[in-house]
């Protein structure tokens, strides 16, 4: 028998299920997935399908195992395989990747088939309307004439619908077809900018803030925990440093004179294309190699003084295998889940830490495994390296802070000591407080000095 949900969730199923076009916004670990299948029993819908991030293909599979009245063929797809055998109807829900979908898109237009529903998860992925894939499921500059076209039904399903600029919210209005205007004109009727040295921040315009909450509000809804008498403990940012040397950073940062007050000024402004750079991205690798090891080491202390099970998020290769095969050598149990750990292990990862107590440590990479997981077994995830943008770093350490969870969470941002990690983190760890306390998640930032 499928589970119930609760009743705050059916009254989010009811929203979208009542909405050609509608975005549900709910806070993360609220169980927007659930809902979304529950309104799609509500319409009675078969044939469609999902866009998500790759890694919670599975995710969906099974909840509609779980969740779903009716009964619906299911497809993951992950090959062209898959599709051809779900546009040729032997399957009736097709769940595949972003990645995926952009290459289907066009194929699925020529189909000529019109499909029932489009569900678009973690939709923040197409906040930028230049992007190829927002052009291709939403079309140019997020028109409709994407595959979203071809959707009777289209739902938008985020946590973070405005990422890190509030300009981030054009494309979900243009997809829910209330934003006539061009991403230029939208930018000047409700915002002004600030030039800074990497970018602009954009302040809504205080005359124009209502027209545009109520143009938000009127096609999507967002509870966060506490509106809906779901109480979990408080999370608490804090930062802890670590000592580090390397060669290679110091080199970096001699060949480039005041690369590391020019980064420190895009984190601040929100320039991020220039964090993009070449030369950016070496740092960064090199920053996090140069902490792995120092961290490893201060981790292990930890867990020989009888720590509790442990979450550790962070960005780049060698640095999270640097710190498992540390823990590793020393005997402890720790899993490891980045961008190329197949589907499989990925579940079985997440599987034995969350239940066997022998998996003390589990590694995630950011991109990889900071959406939709839950590692709720551990009450502390540590940012070994942190994501550029305040969403990033929530989305992550939302993997503890979740439903089951039933002590308090602490957010901790490992910083290389006397360097520009210490900046950096202290300016994203900030950001990451004002923007999990907007979105209702009780978090106190207390980043190192």
């Amino acid at each position: 028998m499928p589970l119930d949900i609760f009743p705050y969730q059916e009254v989010g199923a009811a929203y979208i299920a009542q909405r050609q076009r509608a975005g549900l916004f709910d806070e993360m670990g609220i169980g927007k997935t659930a809902q979304a299948i529950r309104a799609l029993d509500l319409r009675r819908l078969k044939r469609g399908i999902i866009v998500c991030p790759a890694v919670l293909r599975e995710n969906w599979r099974g909840e509609f195992a779980k969740f779903s009245h009716l009964d619906r063929r299911i497809c993951k797809g992950v090959t062209i395989h898959d599709f051809v055998a779900w546009s040729t109807g032997r399957y009736d829900v097709l769940i595949t990747s972003y990645e995926m979908a952009t290459k289907w898109a066009e194929k699925i237009g020529k189909l000529g088939e019109v499909l029932e529903f489009m569900i678009i998860d973690e939709a923040h992925y197409l906040k930028n309307p230049e992007t190829s894939r927002t052009k291709a499921l939403l079309g140019p500059m997020a028109d409709g004439t994407g595959l979203v076209m071809w959707c009777e039904q289209a739902w938008w399903l985020t946590g973070t619908a405005i990422p890190n600029d509030p300009i981030d919210i054009y494309p979900f209005l243009r997809f829910a077809g209330v934003m006539p205007l061009s991403l230029e004109q939208f930018r000047k009727r409700y915002f002004s900018s600030r030039p800074k040295a990497f970018g602009s921040v954009q302040t809504p315009i205080k005359d124009m803030v209502t027209e545009l909450q109520t143009l938000i509000r009127n096609h999507s809804i967002r509870r966060i925990k506490a509106e809906i008498g779901v109480e979990l403990p408080p999370i608490f940012l804090t930062s802890a440093l670590v000592d580090g040397d390397s060669i290679e950073l110091r080199e970096l940062l001699a060949m480039h004179p005041g690369l590391e007050k020019a980064v420190v000024r895009a984190v601040d402004a929100g320039g991020l294309s220039f964090l993009d750079a070449q030369h950016v991205a070496t740092l960064r690798r090199l920053v996090g190699e140069a902490k792995a090891v120092p961290y490893a080491h201060m981790l292990l202390e930890e867990l020989d003084a009888g720590l509790d099970k442990r979450v550790v998020m962070g960005l780049h290769r060698k640095a999270l295998m640097d710190v498992r095969d540390i823990l590793t050598r020393r005997g402890y149990h720790a899993v490891l889940v980045n961008g190329d750990t197949p589907e499989a292990e990925r579940i079985a990862a997440v599987k034995a830490f969350q239940e066997d107590p022998r998996c003390k440590v589990f590694i995630g990479n950011i991109k990889a495994a900071g959406v939709g997981l839950t590692l709720t077994a551990a009450c502390t995830l540590d940012m070994m390296e942190s994501d550029w943008t305040p969403a990033g770093n929530a989305q992550a350490i939302m993997r503890v802070h979740r439903l089951g969870q039933t002590r308090n969470v602490t957010g901790r941002f490992i910083t290389l000591a006397r360097s520009i990690d210490e900046t950096v983190n202290r300016v994203v760890a900030e950001k990451t407080a004002v923007i999990a306390n907007i979105e209702g998640s009780a978090m106190n930032a207390a980043p190192a000095a």
